[in-house]
């Protein structure tokens, strides 16, 4: 008797079709967020310590952060998206629709590897802006659009 076995390299299409074919839950405020901290390398506690006006308010600045990346939560106060654009670059208007009660298909593409968008303007990318999918930017996607996310 004859066995069919997949052909191994028909692997990575198979996965690209599975990835572009995936619905993602809509993006929040919080999530775009942490992707842009993310993306620049930062922990919580290093957006703390920059964000911290002294040293005794380091602890509060934490809980600050971890609150705002947490699903449902945003920051009411444009001064603190300032404190947090020393720490980060993100973009406000892209942060106030996501975190808006609009429709999630009026939302702006944010890129599910790094944050970015058409609107960010900081110098994320080496090469020119481009999305390799609906869910993922050229830098995050490679290629081939394997690491689409």
């Amino acid at each position: 008797m004859m066995q069919n076995f997949c052909r191994t390299f028909s692997l990575q299409r198979r996965r690209r079709e599975l990835v572009t074919s995936t619905t993602f839950a809509p993006l929040t405020a919080a999530d775009y967020l942490r992707l842009r901290r993310e993306d620049k390398g930062l922990k919580i506690a290093d957006v703390a310590r920059i964000i911290a006006r002294k040293p005794e308010d380091v602890a509060e600045a934490t809980e600050l952060v971890r609150m705002l990346e947490q699903p449902g939560k945003s920051a009411r106060r444009h001064e603190t998206l300032y404190a947090l654009q020393r720490a980060f670059p993100f973009d406000q208007a892209v942060y106030g629709q996501l975190k808006s009660e609009l429709d999630a298909k009026k939302h702006p593409r944010v890129c599910r590897g790094c944050g970015c968008s058409d609107w960010d303007t900081d110098d994320t990318h080496a090469v020119r802006f481009a999305w390799a999918s609906d869910h993922a930017c050229v830098r995050c996607a490679g290629p081939a659009g394997e690491n689409d996310q």
